[in-house]
């Protein structure tokens, strides 16, 4: 049988960002709630026939009679959660499973860390098998998708066992849902700062002030949230782009990735496990809330160390970074 790994397939995890090197890489509202939310793909009759269990492992086990087939995607949802659904443009997180639907044998799966879950754009536009067909599902909800292998894998070398036409069940639980961009109430920029522009995706723009860069740390909210605030050692989840004032280069954006990061709430220079992030980010983000949008100006002092310089950045230069914090978990 082909050897299967759902890394190309879900290649897309939520890295969590510290302070070694560009942030570096290691390791909602009611109203929104009110708007209707239409799933793209309806529940069939072999998808009907798939029920979850709780495997030895502790991971879920699909259950269905054999063998299954489903010549078409079909979308059950065996528990419903709740929250925001994950809506076209934002972000989703969960963890899978997938079974072959001759003889429900586990064919590849996710980590089930809960650290690192996979994270995916929900965007239909886009030819992505799991940000398709988990958009308007919740936090919480477990979802059996049947549909045959190569919708999820693309095209694979068959053998006597499995073919691409070979029904699968992907058994998906959902953990969490994120906005595209900061959704909190807009906010006077304050003088001397750059100034904020940002598309739909929420990709960010600078324009910079003819005026002298500050040589203390500022912070601005652009947009106030009313989610829950930052404490210190908390995950945050955001999409964020650093420039550096003095050049006025992008050095470092989490729009590169294609999903929002995870960075850890926390002085990396104080902190006991050396993760973290630069002690001007860190001051900046604890007390702000979940759709807020954060404009921050870090002085050299409050930055990087010497020997952790990003590329991009050299010595004594102020840096400019905004983040829209869309989740936060302790």
């Amino acid at each position: 049988m082909p050897q299967f790994s759902l890394l190309g397939v879900l290649g897309i995890s939520a890295l969590v960002v510290s302070a070694g090197g560009a942030l570096a890489f290691t390791a909602v509202q009611a109203a929104e709630e009110e708007r209707a939310c239409e799933a793209p793909y309806s529940s069939g009759s072999a998808s009907r026939l798939v029920s979850s269990t709780i495997s030895d492992a502790g991971t879920p086990q699909a259950s269905f009679p054999t063998p299954l087939i489903s010549p078409e995607r079909q979308v059950t949802v065996l528990s419903e959660g709740e929250g925001e659904p994950a809506r076209a443009g934002g972000y989703i997180d969960f963890d899978v499973s997938v079974f072959v639907g001759s003889d429900e044998m586990y064919l590849t799966g996710s980590s089930y860390n809960p650290a690192n879950p996979v994270r995916r754009p929900v965007a239909p536009e886009v030819e992505d098998f799991f940000g398709d067909v988990l958009e308007c599902q919740k936090p919480g909800s477990q979802v059996v998708v049947t549909t045959v292998l190569s919708d999820i894998f693309g095209p694979i070398e068959e053998d006597d066992y499995i073919q691409n036409s070979s029904t699968v069940v992907a058994l998906i639980d959902v953990h969490a849902t994120y906005p595209a961009l900061a959704n909190g109430s807009q906010r006077l920029p304050q003088s001397g700062l750059p100034t904020i522009t940002q598309a739909p995706s929420g990709h960010h723009g600078f324009s910079f002030p003819n005026a002298p860069i500050p040589d203390e740390l500022r912070v601005s909210v652009l947009k106030m949230g009313e989610g829950q605030p930052i404490a210190q050692g908390d995950i945050v989840t955001t999409h964020f782009t650093g420039v550096v004032w003095n050049t006025r280069r992008v050095f470092v954006s989490s729009f590169d990735q294609g999903v929002p990061l995870n960075l850890i709430a926390e002085d990396q220079t104080t902190s006991t496990t050396g993760e973290g992030v630069v002690p001007g980010v860190a001051r900046a983000l604890i007390g702000k809330t979940v759709g807020s949008q954060v404009l921050v100006s870090v002085p050299p002092q409050l930055g990087y160390q010497p020997e952790n310089l990003p590329p991009g950045v050299t010595e004594n230069q102020t840096l400019v970074f905004v983040f829209d914090i869309l989740g936060v978990t302790n």
